[in-house]
């Protein structure tokens, strides 16, 4: 399927400007509801909303080359203040490789990525990085972490974004970050904040943006070109493409590459800072490097294929391709999937089972689910689309495994979508948990729901659960699916499974995951994607010694693996309503 792509350099010399003082930027919605709310919710968009201030690329582009000119291509300026409990977590450049127990807390099997993300979380043979960078890894097999947020305590399961992009604290004193390429992709962006948070001087920058239009790209252009060693990738947004909506970032060090698969945008409050008043949650794998760049045969796994397929479908740089498919050793994948949805239309079946929910249900089957069982689907997203029993039945089919037919229009019937009510809940916060949360309806801006969606027939409220945070008063922009099987499966590699997880940035619309329609001209089925996502699947290991054993609770199944954002006792709607984004109440405020 031809994408078109454009991709913008902007390493040449910064030009000189006024400076400006911008204001106190707003609390901005996600656009990834479906396009037919598209054109009422934009109107809605403050003006700080990244597309939204393209009319103002003059005036950012002479803010951001103050931002520049300020830090010299050198230090932050503005690093998180932080706590002696955040140092003690860092992997420090100048500590030698340590263990580190912690009491209380049990092991999980071998070759299972809940034992290794387990220990990633705990603490459990965690492990700090030599300055050297030797091969010791601080997550070889992969960890699921929580944003650390304002206000909070820290308990081991959640990380800050310097944690992510590179530890850079020794006692107390700024080190030299050792981020030689960041590859950062997000939907809502605060550049100013990200550029604090990185050595421009010595970091190659390489954003991916949305941007829909030539005069959007040039906007685009223009307002970033005062930053130096930049360079911008705006994936395609023709035709129906209504959102670039993924997080992916690919951070390239010296002896080591991070992915690091978000729901978070690139904004301080996505990641927990200021006021404190959103959590996100993000799956981190850190893959070694290889001295010699110039033997060309490297084994990809499954999971770098998707990533890369993702990626150049997105028009990304062939030298960053190229390091993805020469350089990169993609060790410890068999228990991780890397999965997508590509925007626009796909024709070739080749190409529908591999993205959308159809790729959903591939990396599922891959990682034991075999679609043979039926189970209990938790669903923790921030906005809703305009579900119907359709899309629900899709992907409750596709996240237990089940091999899905592209040959016919799917349909779903009174009969085939009753069981599933029962066995499926999706999380999303009432007026009520928005209205008492720490930030109140300020903060509220990127949990998004139309009235209009809710108050259709077929909109399936019973499936709707409130989406309340662990951490009380906080509220979840997360979007992870935990899945598990009411019977455990066997994987090809024998390991017993009791089910998968699902991290990324897709929410619980049509346009993140697709739809498949009759094509007016070929009359044959395609399928159709408004937006570009990106997660990760993870199987669960069971330890049950039959098909019969009783099915464990979701703290219990996830322990270890994956932190549980959310309440799941007392979550009925009851007579109370979702959070509208668009109450008068919201909109007096803003």
């Amino acid at each position: 399927m031809p994408l078109k792509t454009d991709v913008i350099d902007l390493s040449s010399p910064s030009p000189e400007g006024d400076t400006f003082t911008p204001g106190q930027p707003s609390t901005v919605m996600d656009l990834d509801a479906d396009a037919s709310s598209a054109s009422t919710e934009a109107t809605n968009i403050p003006q700080t909303h990244f597309l939204a201030t393209l009319n103002r690329a003059a005036m950012e582009r002479e803010r951001l080359l103050r931002v520049s000119k300020s830090m010299g291509g050198g230090r932050p300026k503005r690093p998180r203040q932080m706590t002696p409990d955040d140092n003690d977590r860092l992997n420090l450049d100048n500590a030698s490789v340590e263990n580190h127990d912690v009491p209380g807390k049990g092991t999980h099997g071998q070759n299972s990525v809940g034992a290794d993300v387990a220990d990633s979380v705990t603490g459990i043979g965690g492990k700090r990085i030599k300055e050297d960078m030797s091969i010791q890894l601080p997550y070889p097999r992969g960890v699921v972490k929580k944003t650390a947020v304002n206000g909070y305590p820290r308990n081991g399961d959640d990380i800050t974004i310097e944690e992510v992009l590179q530890p850079i604290l020794t006692h107390h004193t700024l080190m030299q970050a050792k981020l030689q390429t960041a590859v950062l992709s997000a939907f809502q962006w605060d550049y100013e904040w990200i550029l604090d948070k990185i050595f421009l001087g010595r970091t190659q920058l390489v954003l991916v943006l949305p941007a829909k239009g030539h005069e959007a790209r040039e906007n685009l252009k223009s307002m970033l070109s005062p930053i130096s060693n930049l360079r911008i990738c705006t994936p395609n947004m023709d035709g129906l493409i209504n959102c670039m909506h993924s997080k992916l970032q690919l951070l390239f060090y010296e002896k080591y590459l991070r992915v690091c698969v978000p729901s978070a945008n690139l904004t301080d409050y996505d990641w927990g800072e200021g006021a404190g008043v959103i959590e996100n949650i993000m799956y981190i794998h850190d893959f070694p490097l290889r001295d010699d760049q110039h033997c060309v045969d490297i084994e990809l796994t499954q999971f770098a294929k998707e990533l890369i397929y993702f990626v150049e479908a997105q028009g990304m740089f062939p030298d960053i391709v190229d390091r993805l498919k020469r350089q990169v050793l993609w060790e410890n994948t068999e228990n991780v999937r890397f999965v997508h949805s590509i925007g626009g239309e796909h024709r070739e079946e080749s190409g529908i089972r591999r993205t959308g929910y159809l790729g959903l249900s591939k990396a599922v089957r891959e990682l034991g689910g075999n679609g043979n069982t039926e189970a209990q689907i938790d669903y923790v997203i921030s906005s809703l689309g305009s579900v119907t029993p359709v899309l629900v039945e899709a992907i409750y089919k596709a996240a237990t495994g089940k091999q899905l037919s592209i040959s016919t229009y799917p349909r779903s019937s009174e009969s085939s979508f009753a069981p599933i009510i029962s066995r499926i809940r999706v999380y999303f916060p009432t007026h009520d948990t928005v209205a008492t949360s720490k930030g109140g309806f300020g903060s509220a801006g990127t949990i998004c729901f139309s009235k209009s969606y809710w108050n259709k027939p077929q909109f399936p409220k019973q499936i709707i659960r409130d989406g309340r945070s662990v951490r009380p008063g906080c509220l979840m922009h997360d979007k992870v699916m935990l899945v598990r099987f009411e019977r455990p499966t066997n994987a090809s590699d024998g390991t017993r499974i009791a089910g998968v997880a699902y991290i990324g940035s897709a929410n619980m619309s049509e346009s993140a995951w697709g739809k498949l329609v009759n094509d007016s001209v070929t009359k044959r089925l395609k399928l159709n994607l408004r937006n570009w996502e990106c997660g990760v699947v993870l199987r669960v290991p069971s330890h049950a010694l039959s098909e019969d054993q009783e099915m464990k609770s979701i703290e219990e199944t996830f322990a270890g693996i994956v932190p549980t954002p959310m309440e799941t006792t007392r979550t009925d709607y009851s007579n109370r309503l979702p959070w509208f984004f668009t109450e008068p109440e919201w909109r007096r405020r803003h």
